[in-house]
Order: C-alpha cells, then structure tokens, then sequence
C-alpha cells in the first residue's frame, strides 16, 4: 500500500506518516465498533472477511485510477487536500475490517495473547510483504496474495457450503493470477498515466518506476516524480547550470555530479581528467541506459565513473579532492533530496574541494514577479551556503543558479573568456547570453529580495529541514495558493500546540482513556522522530520500511511479555515505566544533540521505544481492568490508536519536520512529564 501512495505524494516522507495516521484512525474507529457487543458468530466473520479482501481490491484500483477523479495528473503532483482524502479512501476501509476482526476476538478472549499474536503477524507481513516481496512483485500479484490468505482463512470455518463457495473463489482467483496478471497491472497503472502511448512499469526498493513513450518522447518517473525526458524540455536550462557552473573553475580537471543524469552530455565536452556520476539510485541509469542510445553512448566515454552509494558513505571511502561538484537533484520536496541541501552536507563538500573549487546547485527562480515564499526557498539554501562557504554567488533566471567557493567568484569576463572552447556545442551560449544572465542590477534586484528575509532563521540542517518543508509549499502553491498561506501561519504560530497537553491535564474524568491516548502519541511520535533520524542518516526509507516496523514490534511484544511477568503494584510498576519512558527520551534528545546518532543507534531506539510502549500499554490495561470489566478493554486500546494518528498527522507530517526531530521530542518529553505528574497526583491523593 505505501508504495503504491507514495506517488501521490511524490514519494515524500510525509507518506509514511499519512498512511500510520489514516491505519491508526481506522483501527480506533473499529475498536469503538466492536466494543459495541457484536458477536462471534460465523457470519459476522465470513461478511467481515469477505469485505476485507473487498477492501484490498477496491484500494488497488482506486489509487491507480487517481488521475481520473483529479483535476491534476500525477505528474505534476496533486493538492494536499486531495492527496489527505485520497489516502483516507484507500487506506481506511482496510485497516477498519483487519481491525474490526482483531477486536471481534478479544471481547471473549485475553487481550494480550491475542495482542502478541497480532503483532507477530505484522513483524511477518512487513518482512515478508513490505520488505522481501514488494521489491520485485507487482502490486497486483501481491493484492491476489494477500487475498488468496483471507480465502483460506474464511474456508476455516464451519459450513460445508462455505467452504464450497470458498475452493471456487481460490481457483478463480488462482487462474486471474496465471492468466491476466499482466493485463491488469498495465492497465490500472495507465489510469494515471492516460496521455501515453506506452507505459512500463518496475519495482526497486520499494519503489515505483515508471518509463513512458508519448510521440516520439520518452520519460521516466521515480515514485510519480519525472526524473528524466529525452529530448529534454528543460534543455535550454539543462545548458545553463551545466556550462556556467563549471566555467567558473580556470581549468577543471576532476569532477563530481550527485544526481541529474541529463548534464552528463554537457559535462563530456570539457576536457576533465575523471567524471564521478554518483547516483543514489542505481536503478536509474540501468534503465536509461537500456532506453535511451544516448544516454548509454555518454556512460562509453572512459572518463566517467558511477558510484550508487549513500553521499556521506561515499565521501568516507573517497577522499578524492574535486575542483567542480554539482548537485543536479530536483526540488527539495523529500529528506532523500533535502539532505544534499544542507550546512551539514555543505561543510562535508567543502573538505572534498580543492582550494579553487567550487560547488553548484539550482533553485526555482522568476525574472517577473517575487512572492514571499519563492524567497523563503532561495534564502534557506543562499544563507546556508554563505554559513559555510567564503563566497557565494546567484545566477538569476527561470531557474536560479547558486556558486560557492572557498575561493573568489571570477569575473564575467574570464567566464566568457572560457566559454570559447565549448560555444560551438551548445544551443544558446555566447558571451552576449551570458552578460545578459549574470546581468549586475538583474544579480543585485535577486540579492534584495533574499535579504528580505531574515538570515538566522533559514539556515538548512539535517536535523530542522526548512528547505525541504519551504519546498513542498512551494510545489503545492501550484494547486492550493492560500493553502501556502495557510501553513506559513500556523508554522508561525506552531509553538501554541504545547497548550494541549495541558489542556489533556484538566480532564480527570477520563484518566485512563487520556493516559492510554498520551500513551500511543509518544510511541507513534518517538517512532516517526526515528523514521526522519533513519532517511537523513541511512536513506532508502521505503525499502526499509517494512523491517523498521518490525523492529518496533518486536520490542513491542518484548515489552507486553516483560510486564505480564511482573508481579509488583500495577501502580508502582506504571510510574517506573513512565520514569523509564523520560529517560529514554532524555538519551534520545543527548544523542541528537551530541550528533551520536548512525542507522544502527536508530535501530536500538526503535526497538527499546517498542519495549517500553508495549510495557505502558499492558500497564495501562491492567489498571483500567480494576474499574472496569476486561471487555471495556477496547476502549484503551481504541485512546491509544487515536494518539497513534495524532501523533502521525501532527508530530510526522507537520511538527517533526517543522521544529526539527531534536526539538520535536521536547513536546513530547512535555507531554509524558505531565502524564507521570498527573498520575502522582491523584496517587498521592488516593483520587
């Protein structure tokens, strides 16, 4: 499912959040459902799963066929709201009935067993399904897996006419799946991509890529996001930052390009000694290789070196010096790109420069007319370079181009000097192109309306990622105008959200309902803080998804299993799990700030947060089954589901990438600080 939304959201980490928040919302809403006294009963059972595999098919079809209820096409990206709503669509109906079934059972049963065995199934789907099968299985076949299981599970049940029914359906299905697999998957998958004539489509990673041919042109797609055309409708631009970066350097012997495959013809035709081509997805230049004549022509020339690993692993191995780096990546819309973006990568870049080399990259520009946010975009990189570089420059235009050096930024002169040897190449470079471009007031009109903007506040970080987050409202302006507006005043504003955990505070008539909620806010909120932690600093967050949630719930079950052999007072037992649950979160907050952080620290906070939320949880539940009988269990479990999707939405699709993740666990380490003064409190007064 999260490789097939990811698209959408043009594989933005705000995925992942979006889909914990829509499966957790889902799962309260089928907790309340069934606390409701429905019944254990054959039927209710065979209708439920029924409606399940219902469910996991009507998903597939409709986020394939999202182009044709949207008024955009998922190329060019689709609105937040319709993007929140489609998501709500596919995903809801499938949580609720999986749900909706696990909660069927505990009303008669003990929670926590069936709770281990849950999570045993979902340590299982996200190694098996998730992790192993979605990297090279189509989405179809996996939608007929996942539905071949529930047939078997529904033919469990009594009833020989059932079971009948059910063998029938297994050999249908089975023969769907020899027999039109194929078909099907090209065609739900051309809904989103209608103007094609053609449309392939592969996994890696789990990730989506798409390659289409439409009137002699052909495009290729990463996760809905057109990573490459041929010809190429930029090509005028393409020209620009390619030959004005490297024309800045006296005589460039060595080059390092991260991304943008399509500068590499420019590149070529300068007489440098090596050419690094590092690309984080190696699956690209397979592809536009095996694609496009061209591109497999420029990868010939012996000069040229591909290198697919992660840019700080490759900056560890490589301690090669450059005297040109460019970074040809796309808008800034993700951490997988943001990262490149950054003072902390800057500064990493700066030691892999000669004294005279120089660094490039591109941003969105306009000769015309400046909004505020366009300079918010410009300013957050521009500044971060000049925190770290001795001298920058910005080449204004429809898109802008940024320089830095620790060197002097030459005159225009010597770059039209330069541009000698390699004019009779190019399509619109000459020495009256290039006064026209670095033109001094046009240079000096840009430079005011950076310096519009305040400096201290839009240093780019690994940690707080305000180009990233300036670029995805950017990108949504396009389709929401005000929504740009909108989110502009609330990040403003955004500090206010401390008020609700002490607005949880003042609601003693739901202590336990409120504790369990709190509860599932920190584990999702902590989890979503490792999940941002994990793309900055290992990346491939969706190839690795599916173990990462495997990790937590490993602990998860750890914790349960720890707690139910623990025979001290229930509340004494709480609040050493609460003191526990601070200091967890106070060593998280160390190791972000003394920068101890790596994948495999990651990992270990995973999975020790995953202990201690399954041993609050089996805390909490054994407290409120004091007050109340074990069937109004669900109503815990429901809370706890419902700070889950709180948390999601607001910690991991807006506040984690807004405040930064070290700053984000600060709301957090507030909002348990509260929980365990609260609990103190009426403890101490026997309430």
């Amino acid at each position: 499912m999260l490789r097939e939304i990811a698209p959408v959201f043009h594989g933005n980490e705000f995925t992942i959040a979006i889909v914990l928040a829509n499966w957790l919302f889902a799962s309260a809403f089928a907790n309340f459902t069934a606390h409701k006294k429905l019944q254990i009963q054959t039927g209710n059972i065979v209708i439920f799963f029924l409606c399940l595999i219902i469910s996991v098919i009507f998903s597939f079809v409709f986020i394939r066929s999202a182009n044709l209820i949207s008024p955009t096409s998922i190329t060019d990206g689709f609105s937040l709201k319709f993007s929140l709503i489609l998501s709500l669509i596919v995903i809801f109906p499938v949580s609720f009935f999986i749900n909706l079934i696990f909660s069927l059972f505990v009303t008669n049963s003990k929670f926590s067993i069936l709770n281990i065995f849950y999570n045993i199934g979902i340590i299982a789907g996200g190694i098996i399904c998730s992790f192993y099968m979605s990297s090279f299985l189509t989405a179809v076949i996996i939608a007929i897996i996942i539905s071949l299981i529930f047939c078997d599970l529904i033919i469990l049940c009594d009833g020989i006419f059932l079971k009948i029914l059910m063998f029938i359906s297994l050999c249908l299905i089975i023969y769907t799946a020899f027999n039109y697999t194929d078909k099907f998957e090209k065609k739900t998958i051309h809904n989103n991509y209608k103007t094609a004539e053609s449309v392939d489509i592969s996994y890696f990673a789990n990730q989506q890529y798409i390659w289409t041919k439409t009137k002699g042109e052909d495009a290729f797609y990463n996760n809905g996001v057109l990573n490459f055309a041929f010809p190429s409708p930029t090509i005028f631009e393409d020209e620009d930052f390619a030959h004005l970066a490297i024309l800045h350097h006296t005589n460039p012997e060595n080059l390092l390009l991260i991304g943008g495959i399509r500068y590499l013809s420019s590149i070529v035709k300068y007489k440098f000694n090596e050419i690094d081509y590092l690309e984080p997805d190696k699956v690209i230049i397979e592809k536009l290789k095996q694609n496009i004549y061209a591109i497999n022509e420029v990868f010939n020339d012996e000069r040229i070196h591909t290198y697919s690993l992660n840019i700080r692993d490759f900056f560890k191995v490589n301690n090669k010096q450059y005297d040109v780096i460019l970074i040809g990546l796309d808008l800034p819309i993700n951490t997988n790109i943001n990262r490149f973006y950054t003072k902390d990568f800057f500064e990493i870049a700066k030691q892999h420069l000669t004294d005279d080399g120089f660094i490039a990259l591109k941003l969105p520009g306009n000769l015309v007319y400046w909004d505020e946010l366009m300079s918010k975009l410009n300013s957050s990189v521009y500044y971060t370079l000049k925190n770290v570089f001795e001298n920058v420059q910005i080449i204004p235009g429809t898109q802008n181009i940024l320089v830095a050096t620790k060197y002097k930024i030459p005159y225009r002169l010597h770059l039209k000097k330069r541009l000698q040897h390699v004019q009779g190449s190019t399509f619109v470079l000459s020495k009256y192109y290039v006064d026209e471009k670095m033109d001094t007031q046009k240079t000096k009109w840009l430079k005011f309306q950076l310096e519009k903007v305040s400096k201290k506040k839009l240093i780019n970080t690994d940690k707080i990622q305000k180009t990233m987050i300036y670029s995805i409202m950017y990108w949504q302006s396009k389709f929401s105008p005000f929504l740009a507006k909108f989110l502009q005043t609330v990040i403003n504003y955004s500090y206010i959200f401390f008020l609700i955990p002490v607005i949880l505070f003042f609601l003693p008539r739901h202590i336990h309902k409120i504790t369990s909620f709190i509860a599932g806010a920190s584990d999702v909120w902590v989890q979503m803080v490792c999940f941002w932690a994990f793309q900055i600093y290992a990346g491939h967050i969706y190839k690795w998804f599916g173990i990462l949630i495997a990790i937590f719930v490993a602990g998860n079950i750890l914790g349960i299993i720890s707690c139910r052999f623990n025979k001290p007072k229930v509340n004494k037992l709480f609040a050493q799990s609460e003191i526990a649950y601070l200091l967890w979160i106070i060593l998280c907050v160390v190791a972000i700030k003394t920068d101890f952080l790596n994948w495999f620290n990651i990992l270990i906070f995973l999975f020790g947060t995953g202990i201690l939320s399954g041993w609050q949880f089996e805390e909490i539940l054994k407290i409120y089954s004091h007050v109340r009988d074990t069937a109004s269990q669900m109503k815990i479990y429901a809370s706890n589901s419902l700070g889950g999707a709180f948390a999601a939405i607001l910690g991991g699709a807006f506040l984690i990438p807004v405040w930064g993740i070290e700053k984000s666990l600060m709301f957090i380490l507030f909002l348990k600080f509260l929980t365990f003064s609260w609990w103190k409190y009426y403890k101490k007064n026997e309430l």
